[in-house]
């Protein structure tokens, strides 16, 4: 086998989506499939390549998939590495980035087992409607608008159970984001191809089953000059290369640009608006198993 195309147990099946990937590889005579990084009958030894789609339950198990990260990494190339993976699955990396100069959402930054009094913290920083998410999550999990009537009741309660149980992030929300959406920056193999609109939270969690048919094709957007330089100066910051990445970012009320999220986990890509993308994505991932083959080659042929 090349390439393992990874998914869940949840969802095994590639996402439409990503079947545009498998096409193309397959075009370039390349073994792939999907496999769940929770099966256990799988062999990781199996595969060449391994390359992260749609592990969309690893926050759910965030230890065990990251043990799961490392282990394959141990015996072929992963992509996205585990040292990437490790950085970014719990959100204090957007702490890092805004310490090297990315303008990212104001957070207040609670930790687990803290007491955090909501209503005084948004009286503060005046902010009259917050968006409160766990620190690892994944799929819009846990992640709620509240706003300043409701911050010393429904809030209060939402943020201390949470906060029993995990770190939580506090961030104001942007009310333009309602007309203008979230702008997601794709980056494949160094290279910005799309970017797409989507609609912010709602209060409740995504369905990671329904992930291309939720947005409706004139979602697709030229990306803006200063969201294509942001996006780049993110990846550039990132600890270890990266195949691919999603760059979320919003404006604030004053019509600045902030970074959301980066995804480098799970990202929906909507390869199938953008052949391009779906070709250079190929393309990456054909010349990592072409390199495996050579490595793989010259440890067979090694001379006595």
């Amino acid at each position: 086998m090349d390439v393992a195309l990874v998914t869940c147990s949840e969802w095994p099946k590639l996402s439409h989506s990503d079947s545009f990937l498998l096409r193309a590889l397959v075009a370039r005579d390349i073994d792939a499939c999907a496999y769940a990084w929770n099966d256990p009958t799988m062999d990781w030894s199996r595969p060449l390549v391994s390359v992260i789609r749609s592990p969309w339950d690893y926050y759910r198990w965030p230890e065990a998939f990251l043990e799961w990260a490392q282990q394959v990494s141990q015996l072929h190339t992963l992509w996205n590495p585990s040292p990437l993976l490790h950085w970014c699955t719990h959100k204090r990396y957007l702490r890092e980035l805004e310490e090297r100069g990315v303008p990212v959402i104001p957070t207040l930054w609670c930790e687990q087992g803290s007491s955090v009094d909501l209503a005084q913290a948004m009286r503060e920083r005046g902010w009259s409607k917050v968006v409160l998410k766990p620190a690892v999550s994944g799929n819009g999990y846990g992640t709620i608008l509240i706003n300043e009537d409701a911050a010393a009741t429904e809030g209060q309660l939402y943020l201390d159970h949470m906060l029993s149980l995990q770190d939580m992030l506090v961030q104001p929300f942007f009310s333009n984001v309602l007309s203008r959406g979230e702008r997601s920056i794709f980056v494949i193999d160094g290279k910005v191809t799309h970017a797409v609109v989507r609609s912010p939270i709602r209060g409740v969690a995504q369905q990671p089953g329904h992930d291309a048919t939720e947005l409706p094709e004139n979602s697709l957007v030229t990306p803006l000059k200063e969201e294509i330089r942001l996006a780049y100066k993110v990846v550039d910051l990132l600890p270890t290369p990266t195949l691919f990445a999603r760059v979320d970012l919003v404006n604030d009320e004053e019509g600045q640009l902030h970074l959301m999220e980066v995804e480098l986990v799970d990202p929906r890509l909507w390869l199938e608006w953008v052949p391009e993308a779906v070709e250079r994505f190929a393309d990456a991932i054909a010349r990592e198993v072409q390199l495996a083959r050579c490595k793989q080659g010259s440890m067979i042929h090694v001379p006595a």
